[in-house]
Formats: C-alpha cells, structure tokens, sequence
C-alpha cells in the first residue's frame, strides 16, 4: 500500500486524476486510524461532552480552596473542565504521559495549569481515550514486529515540518521498512486572477458564469464557505449545485433540545414557549400546541383562566386526552423548577415525556434520530449529578448539540473536483476556482505561553509553535496552488450584510506570482494585488462581451423590469358573501379605516402564526391591568367596599403577573417589573378613588354586549350582530350608565384628542350597545389612562371636563354612514388599501378625510401602524 500524508489532508478526497487500488491520501486522523487498524489496536469513539464529563470528576476529586482552578470549577464547572481537557489533550498528542521536569535551583518551576493537568493526569477516575491518546499509543503499538502492509509513505511536506511526535512515528515506520519520501513539489505558481465582489451575490453571478463557459472535466471548486447563493446562480445556468452548507445551531432539529431545557424552569418565558410549540418539528401534538398558543394570546403567562382553559380543551379532546393535557401542565406550568440549579435526577425526570416524543418521531422520521441520541446522551451526563446550575446545563447542551451543516439542496454530480480548502488539491488539474476566499484562513491560535512550552520541552514534549502551523498551512496552500495553471480567488467584501476581513494567504498568493508585463513598474505587494484584481464591473465591455479569468461570454441586454407596486383599488366583482355578518369594535375599525385590511382578516382568513399574535409592551400591560382592576374588583363587591387599599393592590398586582405578564419575572426584567407595579399601585387606586369621589358605583368589569344594527347597502337593509365587552361599567348618582375604558399607552395626547374632536368612537359604540334605541345616550363616559392614572372625559365626574365638538348620537350616526358606504363599496367588489390609496391621489385632489367629512361619514385613519399586511398592499415597498 502507498500512502500519501500530509498534516492537512483529513477531508481531502482520496483519489484524483489518477486512481489507484492500494492508494490512499490520509492527513492526521485518518493515517491514525490506517495505523490503529493495521495494528489492531482500534477502540469506539467516545463523545467529547461525555469525555468532559468524566475529566469534570477528576478535577473535581483534586479540588480543594486552595487550588488553582478553584475559584473557577466554582462559577463554571463545565467549562473550566471543557478547557483544561483541550489543554490536556494538546499536550498528549505531543507525547507527554503526565509527568513534570524536577526542579532544579536555577529553574522556575512548572506552572500552575501544568500542575493542575498533571494531578488530574493520576486522579482517579475514567477518563475514555481520544486521538491524542491514540497518537501517543501509537509509538508503543510500533514496536511490533508484524508487517503493516505499507510499503511506501509519501509525506506532502518536509518531515521536519511535521510535529515532533509525529517525526518519531515517521522513524519507527521506516525501521519497519516503509519507504518514506517526500512528494514532487510544483516549481510553477499558477495565473493568479482574483475577483472582488461587493455581496456574495454579486460574486455568485460572476463564479457560475465563469463555470458556465468553460471546460470543466479537470477543474477543481475549492467551497470555503457556505454555497447556497451560488447554487442558485448554478442552477440558473444548468449546472449541477455544489450543495454546502454553512453550520449553523438555528435548525429546526438542533433548536429543540436547548428550547426545551429553558423551559423547564420557572418563571416561564413565554416568547421561549410560543417559539417551542410553533417549530415544525414540535414534539407537542399541532391541534394542543394551537390551544396553548391561543391562551398564550389571550394572556401571556402559565397558570392562568385561559391556560386552564386550554388545557381543558385538549383534556377533552378525543385525539389528544387527559393524560396528554396533563404531562403538559407539569412540564411547562405546575412543575417548573425553582430556582438556578436542580440535581440531574429532576432534570432527567423533567424531560421524560421530551425523550419519548423524540424516540417515538425518530421511529418514523430519520431527521430525528440524531436529536433523540443526543438527548439521551445530555440525561446520562446529568443524571448522575447532585446539582446543576442553568449555566451549566446550558454549557452540557452546547457541548453535545453542536452547530451542524445542513444544505438546502444536496450535492450534484458534476464534472469538477469539489476540494473544503486549496491545500487538500493532491493532483494535477488546469483551473482552480476558489469560492469563499475570504472564510478559508487556517490560522491556528495560542494556547501555550513560552514558560510552559519550555517546561514540557525538559521531559521531551516537543509542541509545535502557532507560527510553524500557521507556516505549514500556508505553504501547503503554495505548494496546491502549483498543482493548477489557473487559480481564480472569488471573494466578497460583505458576508451576510456584514464587512468581511480579508485572508492573509492573498498575500502570500501573490507574492509568490512570477512578474507578468502588464504589471509594469508595480513594486509593492498591493500594488500587484491590485493589478491582479478586478470588480463585476469591468468584467463587460462596451461591446457585451464579458471576460473574467481566459473565458468569455456574449451578454445579450434584457429589457428592464422595475416593480410594480400593487394596485390600492381592488376590482374583484360583486360577492354578497363579503357582508359582514357580526362586528366588534376593533373589526369596526379595520372595516372603516382599510376595507382590505378587513377582507384579508375576517373573509380570506388570513392571519399571522399563533406565535406572533402574543401580546407584548404595552398591549400585554394593558391587559394585564384590566386584569388587575377586574379581579380586585370581584373582591370588593362582596363586602360593599369600593375602593381597594395599597397593599391589596400590590398583592393582587404580585398574583396575576405570572399568569398574564411573567415576562416581567425573568432576568433582568426586576427594574422594570419594578416600575410597573409602582405605576399599577399608584393608578389603581387613583381610578377607584375617583370613582368614588365621582359618586359612581362600578358595577360590572369586562361586562359582555351584544346587539344587531341595521345597515343599508345596495339597495338591501340587514342586521349586523355587534358584540364586545366594556371594560367598566357603574351607575352615577342620577341612575346613568357610565362606561369606562382602560388605556395603557404612552402618550395620553391621542386619547384627550378623541374626546375634545368628538371621535372617540369606542365610548360611543359602548353606550349605544348598553341601552336601547338607534343612537348612543350622553351618558358619562370616560377613557383612563393607566400609565399617566388620569382620566379624559367630556364629563365632570372624572374631574375637570374637556370640551367636545361633536355629541355621541351625532357620531354614531356618521360611524353607521361610514360603514354603510364601504359595506356597499366591498359588497360591489370594491376593496380599497386606503392608505396606499390615498397616496396615489393627485396634488388637487381632497384627501380621503376630507372626502368623509363632506359625505357626512365618519373618518378613521388607517391602522397601517398595528398591521399585519403592508406587504400585501405595497405600504412596506415590497412589491415582490
């Protein structure tokens, strides 16, 4: 057998131009394995988190106050034996078995990391072998006297370039009568062309267009970095997509486990939670993931009426059942974990209903098989242990969920060679295109300081410096580059919309590049990088001829296709099914301020996913509040009492926060769970108060309504059934029905507007569902504004009155216009985006206010701000 090795030749392919039986291409790990096989010395691979774990009990049966590393096992546990395991392992694979220099008199002794690695070196404890014990296994297993069936090694680089340990493994293959020699090296550089794209899609068009006007049977694509962009271009030309992925921990399969295990704890996170039932691949069942994610619309905490509501549901479903709705109240409710640590039997046990969804999903669907191996895996590393913090489970995850490589599109056979990096290309090919220049720097980093170096250097371990790698990298990299007659570097200044730094290697390309007459009187490095260089732009020349890099095309102009934005005025034909059969407020609203809007929600269904539908800001406060007056006054009632005390506020405030608001339990939310309470106390009790003062006795909170108003469309009147809830409801002193709306919004401003214009429409719309007749009373009816705990109002009960301009009657009577008017229009077939309507008219045309308030209706702008479909209109410039 002939065997080609080289230090970085792991993922390169074995074969090239020239296959052959009995010949393989090996770097470091795979020319181990050849070894251990030929030896019979091979052993299972033991998983890195699991071998983290077993060096954590080693280091933790050495620990002492007083040791080094305390302070650290301390805060970090995983992580600190995460790093000291890397910096054993380093220190194994170059030979070293754990013991330390003696310490002479002139002679600083070793260093406290040494010390450290050396006692957890002879602790007790198992600790499974890894390639770096494999590696220094290997100079024992080669004192056999059996053939390894090798006959002749090929080192790719000089051996004294390899590291120390490795030149001895070298010596004891060629005392067992390998011949070792070194490979030809390449004494011509190849034409170096470099392509500097801005985006990498400006560089993707360019790299497919130059793959697709050439020969490509001997050229290799060197794929430094994800080629998702530049499978498309590939495909837009014929040709077969290259298929690599970029790593990435936010797939489906690799959110769920990290997902789960935040949720176990308490207080619950519901974003965390809408986030877990929402993915495709939830382990919780679609139809109670739904219920879930409506009570979590409904109020954005566990616990509450509307989770038990929904548990209910699914309790009652025949498909799902009691013992489904149960294992989900305790795992994601009645059994959060308190606290910041819990042992590894109540983690296991928290997440046994999580292992057999997996298992069960894993059965039938392979993309699950590895989550569920790596579950298992996570709950046999904590399930032994007495305590874990978050922090450290949260480092076990990250340890054994590592971030994978997953394509949207597999790999295409193709005519080229496909190489990760340059210096993996063992063969002789014509052009080299190297996609990804800019993310294919090697440069290995610094783990050593010159101390400890020198002190493992005294017993023999000889570790190769972060230079001599970076060197030997490099010169690989020159010496691949000579295998090709054509290197083309394609590289892109922005990466996902974000700068790119540059890979030294260029310089080295270049520098390397025999002087070429184009290159005239340019002495420095940039400068022949400059002049090596081009832009997409001047690839094509005034004629339409495109060349880049010895191949060219004739481009042929395409006609010019700018966007078109949506029309605002929908012809769609008269449909009687679009009258409204029922109607509240806020769809009242949507109807007259954007009739497309309104169509969109209530006739063609279409809505946002479950997840983005929970309430945040200050619409979770605000109904968080209205929960709060609500309950505090179902307590009043029964004693005659009307106005609740502080504590009493706080308390009930304190209560209700983790079913409807428990994104203010989680951390770093204390200042501002703070402040809302403060401000929740404080307007509270304001809003009682006045309403005693004001002689009003509240009567009802979230008191329901439902009443028919008749419209006339089309030459046709029908009823529409009106239906809502008015958030408080009394009787004044006079035996009026008073009615009052709880606002939390940040500004005050808009809401005194609406009384002094005579807009506020909400009040009016209350006042006429609570009695009879076909227009609203001028009973008291007030907004109170929870964050500011004041009142606007055009009536002296809730203090000093606001002026108004128009009377409720006068507006109710032009809301029913309004309505009549776009029914009639969206009944016709009419269907108007209104802003952008109203944005299309021309400079001397009256604005649709203005239009409105001439016709006697009553005008709403717009609710473009709270809108889920400005895409769809155009509003948002996406006319895709």
């Amino acid at each position: 057998m002939i065997v080609e090795f080289g230090w970085l030749l792991d993922r390169a392919p074995w074969a090239y131009t020239e296959p052959g039986l009995n010949r393989v291409r090996v770097g470091r790990k795979g020319f181990t394995t050849l070894l251990q096989t030929r030896l019979g010395i091979t052993r299972p691979e033991t998983p890195h988190a699991e071998r983290i774990g077993q060096y954590l009990q080693r280091l933790q049966s050495i620990d002492t106050p007083a040791e080094w590393f305390h302070a650290s096992l301390q805060v970090d546990p995983w992580s600190t034996a995460r790093e000291l395991l890397d910096g054993r392992d380093d220190a194994v694979s170059n030979g070293w078995d754990g013991t330390l220099p003696e310490n002479g008199p002139d002679v600083t002794g070793p260093s406290p990391l040494l010390r450290t690695l050396a006692a957890a070196e002879h602790a007790a404890g198992y600790l499974a072998p890894s390639l770096a014990d494999d590696t220094l296994e290997l100079l024992d297993a080669l004192d056999t006297p059996l053939p390894l069936g090798i006959d002749q090694l090929i080192l790719q680089h000089p051996e004294t370039s390899f590291p120390a340990i490795w030149q001895r493994i070298i010596a004891r293959l060629r005392g067992h009568g390998v011949q070792v020699s070194d490979a030809t090296q390449a004494t011509v550089q190849p034409r170096l062309t470099i392509l500097t794209a801005e985006t990498e899609w400006e560089a993707a068009e360019q790299a497919a267009r130059w793959l697709s006007n050439g020969y490509n049977a001997r050229t290799a694509v060197v794929c430094s970095d994800s080629t998702s962009v530049l499978d498309q271009y590939l495909a837009g030309h014929g040709l077969p997509r290259l298929g690599v992925g970029a790593r990435s921990p936010w797939r489906v399969q690799d959110q769920l486990i990290p997902l789960f295990f935040e949720l176990i704890w308490a207080p619950a996170d519901v974003r965390l939670l809408a986030e877990f039932l929402s993915l495709p691949g939830s382990p919780v069942k679609r139809r109670a993931a739904h219920h879930l994610l409506q009570a979590l619309q409904q109020a954005p905490g566990t616990g509450g009426a509307a989770w038990k509501e929904a548990i209910r549901k699914i309790a009652d479903d025949e498909q799902l059942g009691h013992d489904l709705a149960a294992i989900l109240d305790r795992t994601f409710n009645a059994g959060l974990i308190s606290g910041d640590s819990a042992s590894g039997a109540d983690l296991a046990g928290s997440a046994v209903w999580f292992a057999g969804r997996l298992r069960a999903r894993a059965a039938v669907d392979p993309v699950f098989q590895a989550t569920s191996t790596q579950l298992q895996r996570i709950l046999e590393l904590v399930a032994p242990l007495p305590s874990v913090s978050r922090r450290e489970l949260r480092r076990i995850i990250s340890a054994v969920v590592t971030p994978t490589s997953s394509p949207l599109v597999a790999a295409e056979a193709s005519p080229w060679l496909r190489l990760n990096h340059l210096h993996e290309l063992g063969g002789n090919v014509e052009n080299v295109l190297w996609w990804g220049f800019r993310s294919g720097s090697t440069a290995p980093g610094r783990r050593w300081d010159a101390h400890d170096v020198e002190t493992l250097a005294r017993v023999g371990v000889h570790l190769p410096s972060p230079e001599g790698l970076a060197a030997l990298s490099a010169g690989q990299t020159l010496a691949a580059a000579g295998r090709c007659r054509n290197l083309v570097i394609i590289q892109a200044q922005q990466i996902n919309g974000e700068r790119s730094e540059s890979n030294p290697l260029l310089e080295a390309l270049a520098a390397a590049q025999p002087p070429r007459p184009e290159e005239g009187t340019a002495k420095s490095l940039s400068e022949r990088i400059a002049l090596l260089s081009a832009t997409p732009a001047e690839l094509t020349g005034p004629d339409g001829r495109w060349r880049f890099a010895g191949r060219s095309a004739q481009l042929v102009p395409v006609d010019r296709n700018l966007p078109v934005p949506p029309p605002p005025v929908h012809e769609v034909g008269p449909n009687p099914s679009l009258r409204p059969e029922r109607l509240s407020f806020s769809q009242l609203t949507t109807l007259l301020g954007c009739s497309l809007a309104w169509v969109l929600q209530k006739k063609s269904q279409l809505h946002v996913a479950d997840a983005a539908g929970i309430p945040m800001d200050n619409q979770m406060l605000g109904s968080f509040a209205h929960k709060v007056v609500e309950v505090l006054h179902h307590r009043l009632r029964p004693g005659n009492r009307a106005v609740p005390d502080e504590t009493e506020i706080r308390l009930t405030v304190d209560e209700l926060i983790p079913h409807y608001a428990s994104e203010l339990l989680l951390p770093g939310q204390l200042r501002r769970r703070s402040a809302v309470t403060a401000t929740l106390v404080a307007s509270i009790g304001t809003f009682f108060r006045q309403l005693s003062r004001g002689g009003i006795t509240l009567q009802d909170v979230e008191r329901e309504f439902g009443k028919d108003v008749r419209l006339s469309a089309d030459g046709e009147v029908f009823k529409v059934h009106v239906k809502g809830s008015a958030d408080a409801v009394g009787i004044d002193a006079e035996g009026r029905t008073v009615v009052v709306d709880l606002k939390w919004t940040n500004n005050a401003k808009y809401r005194r507007e609406e009384i002094q214009q005579g807009t506020a429409l909400q009040l009016a719309l209350y006042q006429w569902a609570l009695h009879s007749g076909d227009t609203p009373p001028d009973d008291p009816t007030a907004f109170y504004l929870l964050k500011q705990g004041a009142f606007a109002s055009a009536h002296p009960h809730f203090g000093t009155p606001l002026p108004r301009a128009v009377e409720p009657a006068l507006l109710w009577t032009q809301a029913v216009a309004a309505a009549e008017f776009t029914v009639e229009e969206v009944l016709a077939g009419r269907i108007t985006a209104a802003q952008p309507a109203d944005d299309a008219r021309t400079a001397d045309a009256p604005d649709r206010a203005q239009v409105d308030a001439d016709a006697g209706r009553h005008h709403i702008k717009p609710p473009c701000r709270f809108c889920d479909y400005g895409v769809l209109c155009g509003l948002k410039g996406d006319f895709s």
